[in-house]
């Protein structure tokens, strides 16, 4: 007879996300022709908008750390 392996988890195929969550992002057509005017030789608009917000959020974490009372 053919033995058979049960597993308490089934094993995963493919690679993990990296990106979790979708948003939707309504523009006008001037700011996506700024994007694209923007963008580097091979870079796709989601890299340039992610690297917008990364940069975006880190600007707005140092000012909250500036407004903080020092102890």
């Amino acid at each position: 007879m053919t033995e058979f392996h049960t597993y308490a988890t089934r094993p995963r195929v493919g690679r993990t996300k990296e990106w979790e969550k979708r948003l939707t992002l309504p523009l006008t057509s001037e700011m996506v022709d700024r994007l694209d005017a923007a963008r580097e030789p091979g870079e796709d608009r989601l890299t340039v908008i992610r690297k917008g917000i990364e940069r975006e959020l880190k600007a707005r974490d140092r000012q909250k750390a500036s407004k903080l009372p020092e102890n």
